[in-house]
């Protein structure tokens, strides 16, 4: 088994980061999901800054709170603008423990570059599982 105290988090994250506009719709999103086969599309600004996360979730909560007005609503309304991130140094072993804390399953990698906060990439259980498991 490998040593979860040396992984970093940019070693193994996926780096294929989906994302929808903050003035994209309900519509947009779902077909975005869909077409990408992702739980969850990162929220990005005008600049491609990030602005926050939609996951499955969220729009399930988003649903239940709003009913048939989350059809009029966006990104900017539905999403979580403060959810768990992680930068790319940080080791497997720290990441596994914010996922238990928090009771998440992803955390976002953000990135500093050319002063804005960027993402990077998404760290999952299963990216980690497959870290550690899987022989090199």
């Amino acid at each position: 088994m490998k040593d979860v105290k040396q992984i970093k988090v940019a070693d193994i994250m996926s780096r294929s980061v989906v994302t929808v506009k903050i003035d994209a719709s309900l519509d947009q999103i779902i077909k975005t999901l869909d077409e990408f086969k992702v739980h969850a599309v990162i929220v990005i600004g005008p600049e491609g800054e990030f602005m926050g996360v939609i996951s499955h979730s969220d729009i399930v909560r988003a649903l239940d709170k709003y009913g048939p007005k989350i059809f009029e609503m966006d990104a900017e309304d539905i999403m979580c603008p403060k959810p768990y991130t992680i930068e790319g140094e940080a080791t497997l072993r720290e990441a596994a423990a914010k996922m238990i804390n928090h009771r998440v399953h992803r955390l976002l990698v953000l990135s500093k570059r050319t002063g804005k906060i960027v993402p990077v990439g998404v760290l999952s259980v299963t990216d980690i599982i497959r870290a550690v498991a899987v022989p090199s």
